[in-house]
């Protein structure tokens, strides 16, 4: 199997991930469900839930401090996610943002994504070059198509402020 076979198949997996969370909006019920469907290893389950588990904590840290809502976190018209993913991923943004209001410290923290990682929703930009990409729907993390940098932070409608 291919590297890409690997990366689309955690992609697929993280969609999965989302779909399970509809039904049930609990992170280890979804994965355990996840590890069920069986089209992911253990370790590549617990590989797309730490992905999920870094956006939703990454949202939910930029809506707390910033004040502001889940599109500015995209950087781009919500109604452009598709279907469940996004009301999914809305309501598990808001749930982790509750548990993450103890956490002061770690809401400040500046995140950062890499080349081979599967991120969900949003906008990314290099930290190389300044290139920006925009996620509609989880994928895999290109290196950048500027200058092949590896990596990159979130951005949102702070950034532009």
């Amino acid at each position: 199997m291919t590297k890409s076979d690997d990366s689309n198949r955690l992609v697929a997996g993280y969609q999965k991930l989302m779909e399970f969370l509809h039904e049930k909006p609990q992170i280890e019920h979804a994965l355990d469900r996840l590890s069920e469907w069986g089209e992911l290893t253990r370790e590549e389950v617990d590989k797309v839930g730490d992905y999920l588990k870094r956006d939703l904590e990454d949202a939910a840290n930029f809506m707390e401090i910033n004040g502001k809502e889940l599109k500015d976190w995209l950087s781009y018209d919500f109604y452009m996610v598709e279907g469940m993913l996004g009301e999914t991923f809305s309501k598990m943004v808001d749930e982790t943002r509750e548990t993450l209001g103890d956490l002061e410290e770690e809401a400040t923290r500046i995140g950062e994504w890499h080349t081979g990682e599967i991120v969900g929703l949003g906008t990314f930009q290099c930290k190389e070059c300044g290139e920006v990409i925009h996620f509609h729907k989880p994928g895999h993390m290109p290196p950048c198509p500027k200058c092949h940098g590896s990596k990159y932070r979130r951005l949102t409608t702070s950034d532009s402020d």
